[in-house]
């Protein structure tokens, strides 16, 4: 009396093996892909970040520059000598006050 046993090996045919290996190699392939270009991709947006910083700073230099500049030329000490020199006015205000009859002062 025999016994057959139905259990069988699995076989797997070749060129099923081959399918699922060239699926796994495919998908290392798409996730180095996709790995490089978040790489390149972050390191650009860094780039960009450091030219903007850079961009930024020689602005608030040249504003800040501009600012003196601007103090400077409002300066009362610059708008007398002006005054003095080119305008021919003098510093002398009491001689230079109109009073207007009528006026109490």
């Amino acid at each position: 009396m025999t016994i057959k046993n139905n259990i069988h090996k699995k076989i797997i045919k070749p060129q099923k093996a081959g399918f699922r290996w060239l699926f796994i190699i495919g998908l290392i392939f798409c996730e180095l892909l996709a790995y490089t270009w978040v790489r390149t991709e972050s390191t650009q947006t860094i780039l960009r970040v450091s030219k903007a910083r850079t961009a930024h700073t020689i602005e608030m230099s040249y504003h800040k520059a501009l600012l003196v500049e601007r103090d400077r030329l409002k300066s009362d000490d610059r708008i007398t000598r002006i005054a003095k020199t080119r305008l021919n006015l003098s510093s002398d205000t009491l001689n230079q006050i109109i009073y207007f009859p009528g006026d109490k002062g």
